[in-house]
């Protein structure tokens, strides 16, 4: 992972006693392993006396390690419309009589190269080794006053303390946003009176601490990218200059963002009549059938007919129709415009994904949305399409769009809908198998997939034009030591699809010796090991849909041999029935039957949720795995 570049906020340092700090940080368990430690890390945002917006940043670092020499080293970007004011740098030892030694950054030691619209400083601060402490400042004056920069308090290593100061004219509203897990330790608010273009201006300051930040932990599964990595951002909602009227640069709320969504012309075609539409609104629409039916009929003619190309981003949603092919977006709103036309009650909804942003802030921001759906309301109730994705299902939205709600883009209706789960990652699965003297295993096994379970098992086989023909040859080929005898693959609809698998096989037993047989009973385990596998959890953890296995296995004993072993029987339920696991084996005369059920409907877990969640996977793991041993 590269370096969260310290960069972007900037601000002064008093000198703290060397000693003092070393004390504290050696006296504490906090960063204890790493390579180095932020020992403080503060900016300061403030607009002088000219109205110029000026960031300084400081940073203190001791090395730990001979590894931690790399975070002497230091890349100082800013954008090329910027002016740079300062920069130093001091390298702090102490010699073997405990005396202070300060070596300081030379200019002539800065190198500076233009790149893409940025100017980059690179120097390494002199002397340093392990042991030392390392600090270097800057200050920006920036272009553009209306940004006031992102503050990150994590980064790779661990922060004793990081800090970040604005002074902000009253004149000026930014919107804040706290993204990541971990809360402030401090925050304070005062105002003063200074002289701001030769006027005397209330001047708002904000101090925000964290303290004992510990390094940013990359780790699988965690929604919304880098949302977690503990920042603070601004967008600057409105300013009132002197002599100037208010100018609105966002809405107050959500509500009137889409409402002003709604009215500009870019959305606003979505609920108007084309002519260019009508042809296909009278093929599908027809007075004497169900509404729901209908609807139906839309949702499946733009999923079907229409592909996924972001090279139509710039065209008109006409040119999109005529092509059949244009973006996510275009589809979802020609779509909502087929069912408005049709004199349906549709709507475009924008939202989040998962993998954007997991959580809505309190004030509007327009970076939130990446992703537009359509709404379609009947006899109360919301269907939500996605007809640019062809492996989804009716009512159906890819799992990570699902999150806390949508917004819904309308001059009459605007704001927020909740967004559930209408579906889950559903298999039931039987198998029927006898054991022979030769210790082969034989019979037959089938799974039926409902949900998730399909649309999963579709985006992995039937995408790059690949078909179910191609699942089942590589199948076969994944297990060169089976007989297959039979395999297909049968697709039903009932209400929705189902997807229904069936395998005839003969393979032998897992472990072989005279008169002794290893069986493991589950077929196609899913879990043969525990998916979480980390000791604890700094992010939050995403399952993607609610989960049901339900499966039963008969084994037909040879004659002339009995159970040495059989399976232990388990059961775990998460607490507040969030989910459960069950396994149970029983001896029906020469048969064993083995039968267990896994069923979770939360799909987020906290990081104090994460030993909960990862004990839950291992007893799913060690049950699943467990192997029956017979002997003659």
């Amino acid at each position: 992972m590269l370096k969260i570049f310290l960069t972007t906020i900037f601000s002064f340092l008093f000198l703290l006693g060397l000693t003092a700090q070393n004390i504290q940080v050696k006296n504490s368990g906090f960063g204890k392993g790493e390579n180095a430690i932020i020992l403080l890390d503060s900016g300061y945002s403030k607009y002088n006396e000219n109205f110029e917006l000026i960031f300084t940043h400081t940073t203190k670092i001791e090395i730990l390690k001979e590894a931690g020499l790399s975070w002497a080293k230091v890349m100082i970007p800013y954008s090329d419309e910027d002016s740079l004011i300062f920069i130093q740098g001091q390298t702090y030892n102490l010699d073997e009589n405990r005396s202070l030694l300060i070596d300081s950054l030379s200019t002539s030691d800065i190198e500076s190269e233009k790149d893409n619209g940025f100017i980059k400083n690179y120097f390494e601060l002199p002397n340093a080794k392990v042991g030392s402490i390392v600090e270097y400042s800057y200050q920006i004056k920036i272009k553009d006053w209306q940004q006031l920069n992102t503050w990150y308090f994590q980064n790779d290593i661990p922060a004793l303390k990081s800090t970040y100061t604005t002074e902000v004219p009253n004149y000026l509203l930014f919107y804040k946003y706290l993204e990541g897990s971990i809360s402030l330790s401090d925050f304070n608010r005062r105002t003063v009176k200074k002289i701001i273009s030769n006027k005397q201006t209330d001047v708002l300051i904000e101090d925000f601490v964290m303290d004992s930040v510990p390094a940013y932990v990359e780790e699988e599964d965690v929604p919304g990218g880098d949302y977690f990595i503990s920042k603070l951002k601004f967008k600057l909602a409105e300013y009132t200059l002197p002599r100037n009227n208010t100018e609105f640069l966002l809405p107050q709320n959500y509500e009137e963002l889409a409402y002003n969504w709604a009215g500009s012309p870019f959305f606003r075609d979505v609920y108007r009549r084309s002519s260019y539409l009508q042809p296909t609104v009278d093929k599908i629409y027809h007075p004497d059938l169900l509404k729901l039916d209908v609807i139906r009929g839309f949702y499946f003619f733009m999923r079907n007919n229409f592909t996924v190309d972001f090279s139509f981003n710039d065209k008109s949603l006409e040119e999109a129709f005529n092509a059949r092919r244009g973006t996510p977006q275009q589809i979802n709103m020609l779509l909502t415009k087929l069912l408005n036309q049709s004199g349906l009650d549709a709507y475009l909804v924008a939202l989040s994904s998962m993998d954007n942003r997991p959580t809505y802030p309190d004030n509007p921001y327009f970076e939130l949305f990446n992703a537009y759906i359509s709404l379609v309301r009947l006899n109360g109730k919301n269907y939500l399409l996605d007809a640019s994705n062809k492996n989804l299902l009716f009512n159906m939205l890819p799992p990570n769009y699902i999150t806390n709600g949508g917004l819904v883009i309308s001059e009459d209706a605007p704001g927020f809908i909740p967004l559930d789960f209408n579906f889950e990652d559903k298999e039931f699965i039987t198998g029927n198998f006898t054991i022979t003297d030769s210790a082969s295993i034989v019979g037959d096994y089938e799974v039926k997939r409902e949900g998730y379970a399909v649309y999963a098992f579709d985006s992995r086989f039937l995408n790059s034009n690949r078909s179910y023909n191609d699942y089942l040859i590589e199948t076969i080929f994944e297990n060169m030591d089976w007989n297959i005898k039979k395999h297909e693959i049968k697709d039903e609809f009932d209400e929705n699809k189902e997807l229904k698998e069936y395998l005839s096989f003969e393979k032998p037993a897992d472990s072989i010796a005279k008169n002794y047989m290893e069986i493991k009973p589950v077929i196609f385990n899913e879990f043969p090991e525990n998916p979480l596998k980390a000791d604890e959890r700094q992010n939050p953890v995403t399952l993607y849909t609610p989960y049901i296995r339900k499966a039963s296995f008969t084994y037909t004993l040879p004659d002339g041999w009995q159970v040495l072993r059989y399976p232990e029987n388990k059961s775990i339920a998460l607490e507040d029935g969030k989910g459960k696991f069950l396994y149970e084996y029983r001896k029906v005369e020469n048969a064993i039957k083995i039968s267990y059920t896994i069923d979770y409907d939360q799909v987020i877990y906290m990081p104090d949720e994460y030993s909960m969640i990862k004990t839950f996977f291992q007893e799913i793991s060690d049950a699943l795995s467990q192997e029956i041993i017979i002997i003659r």
